[in-house]
């Protein structure tokens, strides 16, 4: 049961939310009631979570060589990025320490419970992505492997031998912006935009989860805008009836980027979103009416693309009027929002505060909120943990490893999320009060 003071800030703060789409251009909180989904800001008991689900992330494997080109040595060591295993360790990250949270007294405060295992358990996610093979050898999928013991499964891969998997030079410049090219051409019809058209397809999916009839969750980063590699056939899988029919939440992270100069995202790229979102909405409304039912829709932009999407006068009315679409907003350093809901960051637990290679945290930061949301929290609830795997991974030259102690560090920075934020809502309620 809530304290009064908490009920009252609770209300208040629906109220404020309200208020502020006139004021920061951010629309209200969804208001569709989804199965399962919660609407407290506190860290759930775990007897109220649903247990039976599944998160199926689909995402890219990039080869990444980390340094600037122009100064680094030819043979860098690969890594694997691309957005896709770290979107999936994201995932696993939240819901592990998610439950290493709990609440205690009347005043719910979250405290930390500490396992004594071995070693952290697996998660109920499941991850796919496409690999050309022609420069795939045995140990990228050891590593890769060895980058996500806890899944339910060993990584799934659609593999295409006519094709590359796509490898690049990455760097970041003195103000972490993150910057990149292609090697060798990977990004041209031998590698991503060859290989990246409908791999993994729908089937790909349903023969991963064969046998599973408990709710779905499929999250995958989508290829976005005017041009997009692969012109755009990696969202295909959401348009497959028998796949959406199984589906209670989608989740889609589109993948476009701001103009290097202005920080804006164009016109055209910003359509391609809009459409995209809108054919993923009507699919996944023609599966609510097949079913019966009421189904999340996540989309996870950056900063920029959200911004140039809802500077779309339509496209804006007609999410305020609908509600059926949550937006859970990357804002780099500055954490992230939930439509109004602005969710500070976590200290960074670094020698200077600042990102050991803030590379994957965006990606993480998507897959541990859907993971989270479409399994039984809040949205304030999911925006806190996916902040604090964010800022785990900053802390990290690649992948986190999987151990208790990282488990432990996302669990008191979803802590240290929550308590600023909270601290932040009281003072804009006392700033209303005077």
């Amino acid at each position: 049961m809530l304290a009064v003071g908490e009920m009252t800030l609770a209300l208040v703060l629906i109220l404020l939310a309200n208020l502020s789409l006139v004021a920061t251009g951010f629309l209200p909180p969804n208001l569709i009631n989804h199965r399962g989904l919660r609407s407290d800001l506190y860290f759930n008991a775990n007897e109220n979570r649903d247990d039976t689900f599944r998160v199926v992330v689909v995402g890219k494997i990039i080869l990444d060589k980390y340094g600037d080109p122009q100064t680094r040595i030819d043979d860098a060591t690969e890594t694997i990025g691309g957005g896709g295993p770290q979107a999936a360790w994201g995932a696993c990250a939240a819901l592990a320490a998610r439950d290493l949270l709990t609440y205690e007294g009347e005043r719910r405060n979250p405290v930390r419970m500490k396992r004594r295992d071995a070693s952290p358990p697996k998660q109920r996610v499941v991850f796919l992505a496409p690999i050309g093979t022609k420069n795939w050898t045995p140990e990228h999928t050891d590593s890769l492997s060895s980058l996500l013991p806890m899944l339910l499964t060993p990584p799934i891969l659609a593999t295409s031998d006519d094709h590359l998997t796509p490898t690049i030079n990455i760097w970041h410049d003195e103000n972490e912006t993150v910057n990149w090219m292609p090697v060798n051409g990977s990004f041209d019809g031998d590698g991503a935009d060859g290989l990246w058209r409908n791999r993994p397809c729908a089937q790909d999916i349903l023969d991963a989860i064969e046998g599973y009839d408990g709710d779905l969750i499929l999250h995958s980063l989508l290829e976005s805008g005017d041009s997009p590699a692969g012109e755009g056939l990696d969202s295909l899988p959401f348009f497959n009836s028998t796949l959406m029919n199984q589906v209670s939440v989608a989740s889609i992270e589109p993948i476009v980027f701001p103009n290097e100069t202005t920080g804006l995202v164009s016109r055209e790229d910003t359509a391609g979103v809009i459409s995209l979102v809108r054919r993923v909405e009507a699919s996944l409304a023609a599966s609510c009416e097949a079913k019966d039912d009421k189904k999340l829709l996540v989309v996870s932009p950056d900063r920029p693309c959200y911004e140039a999407l809802f500077s779309d006068g339509d496209f804006a009315q007609r999410n305020m009027d609908a509600h059926e679409t949550e937006f859970a907003v990357r804002d780099g350093a500055s954490g992230s929002f939930i439509n109004n809901l602005i969710i500070p960051s976590a200290t960074l637990n670094t020698p200077d505060g600042t990102p050991v290679n803030p590379t994957g945290a965006g990606n993480a930061y998507s897959g541990a909120y859907v993971a989270c949301r479409a399994s039984g929290s809040s949205a304030e609830e999911s925006a806190f943990l996916a902040n604090a795997v964010g800022a785990a991974v900053c802390e990290h030259e690649n992948l986190p490893p999987w151990t208790w102690e990282v488990l432990e560090r996302v669990a008191g920075a979803a802590c240290e999320v929550r308590t600023n934020y909270l601290r932040r809502q009281k003072s804009i309620v006392l700033e209303v009060d005077m």
